[in-house]
């Protein structure tokens, strides 16, 4: 797996973490200015309220030439630090949300996907374990409706001899329970052993 492969799998929805990371980045500096700013006209208070001297005040230049540097150097890393924070929280949201959209990409072509696995640090995992308890309702629902279908099918079948325009609608019932079927025997075979989120969101980012 080459390095760029990494990289790109860190922003798994690039548009959703770029956002928030620049914006707590953004307020980052923004108070890391305004704590500098609020710093320096309290420095600038004490010493002309308490240093009249200005043999002490030349001493005093060189400790705010020093804390000229120090205050923006502050606001950069409260911009830096809150910024890490986005990317920490927003990869551990946008993992679970990836993996279930992609579900909700499967069951609308009529698949049932294979279980993922969240991360051990990843979030939503109470929504997550919802969102798969609804998957599971609706593949028993499926087998109960298969049931209901083939035993439909059953008659209709016995009934052909007697009434032939029935093929038609036997036809199209069949086509439905052969889908259904294999969309369930497929559900079986991968809903043995869940997949990582992670391996599922490089796959994604890899395209």
């Amino acid at each position: 797996m080459t390095e760029s492969h990494h990289r790109r799998t860190y922003l798994v929805d690039r548009g959703f973490q770029l956002k928030y990371i620049l914006l707590l980045a953004g307020w980052g500096l923004v108070l890391g200015g305004l704590f500098g700013l609020w710093a320096w006209q309290a420095h600038q208070q004490v010493v002309e309220t308490m240093v009249k001297d200005a043999a002490h005040r030349a001493a005093l230049a060189h400790a705010e030439r020093q804390l000229l540097w120090v205050l923006p150097a502050i606001g950069v890393l409260s911009a830096l630090a809150l910024g890490l924070l986005g990317f920490i929280m927003t990869h551990r949201v946008a993992g679970p949300v990836y993996v279930m959209g992609h579900l909700v990409t499967e069951l609308a072509a009529g698949r049932y996907p294979p279980r993922r696995a969240l991360r051990r640090r990843d979030e939503l995992k109470a929504f997550h374990a919802r969102f798969l308890e609804a998957v599971e309702r609706m593949k028993e629902r499926d087998r109960q409706q298969l049931e209901r279908t083939e035993d439909a099918l059953h008659r209709m079948r016995a009934a052909l001899a007697r009434a032939p325009e029935l093929a038609p609608a036997v036809a199209a019932l069949e086509a439905e329970a052969r889908e259904r079927r294999e969309a369930l025997a497929l559900a079986e075979r991968t809903s043995a052993t869940p997949v990582p989120v992670k391996a599922e969101t490089e796959r994604g980012t890899a395209g």
